[in-house]
């Protein structure tokens, strides 16, 4: 498989938050593919940040960061993100009840939705 399509994996699976552990995984599958994955491997090193004012974007705010360190800091970010959701989609999930004169069928496929949820979170 070309490096090309590889990368065609990524362009068509962004970041979005949720997905943060597929995306990681498909990175380092492609890093591999073209031994670059020393390049996220490395040991990140500590360097202070000099302080700047609170208008700085987050694209001048991340451009000096290494590869490690950025990828720590998504980690950090969505990973929070998606302990949270699966934790909310578990509670409805376990909370979900039937009432006595409802259909079953939407019941059904109400918690069916909410397992494949879970599912794509991990």
């Amino acid at each position: 498989m070309s490096a090309l399509s590889l990368r065609g994996i990524l362009e068509n699976n962004k970041l979005a938050g949720a997905n943060y552990d597929d995306w990681y995984r498909n990175l380092r599958i492609i890093l591999m593919h073209e031994r670059l994955i020393d390049i996220i491997n490395k040991p990140v090193v500590t360097t202070p940040v000099p302080k700047e004012d609170g208008s700085i974007d987050n694209e001048r705010q991340h451009q000096d960061m290494d590869p490690p360190t950025i990828v720590e800091y998504l980690k950090k970010m969505y990973d929070a993100q998606s302990k949270t959701a699966r934790y909310q989609l578990s509670k409805t999930l376990f909370k979900s009840t039937l009432d006595v004169d409802s259909p079953v069928g939407p019941h059904v496929l109400k918690m069916i939705d909410l397992i494949e949820q879970l599912e794509k979170l991990g």
